[in-house]
């Protein structure tokens, strides 16, 4: 999958935002609008690229802490899909948690 055909994707199922700050081979995706900060942070997916631009992974934010990277895979567009829309429900669980 190529960064265009992920960004598409992402932003067409999922009502996922980019910071539009970034720059180079990455790009951070939050849910509906860019908040960075720890506690009340929307970051979603943390995505990496090669040099063509061919998605390299896919690191789950939500499910990831300091230690640990949790990343999606990147095999065919029901388990992207699957693993996004968990991760998305997490980001909620937690904000009804606080």
């Amino acid at each position: 999958m190529t960064k265009d055909e992920l960004h598409a994707f992402l932003i067409a199922y999922f009502d996922l935002v980019v910071d539009s700050v970034e720059r180079g081979n990455r790009r951070s995706y939050f849910l509906r609008r860019v908040i960075w900060h720890p506690s009340s942070s929307t970051r979603i997916l943390h995505v990496q690229y090669d040099d063509r631009d061919a998605v390299t992974h896919i690191k789950r934010c939500v499910s990831s802490d300091n230690n640990n990277s949790v990343f999606a895979p990147l095999g065919p567009e029901w388990l992207l899909r699957e693993a996004v829309s968990e991760e998305i429900d997490l980001h909620w669980a937690r904000c009804n948690n606080h």
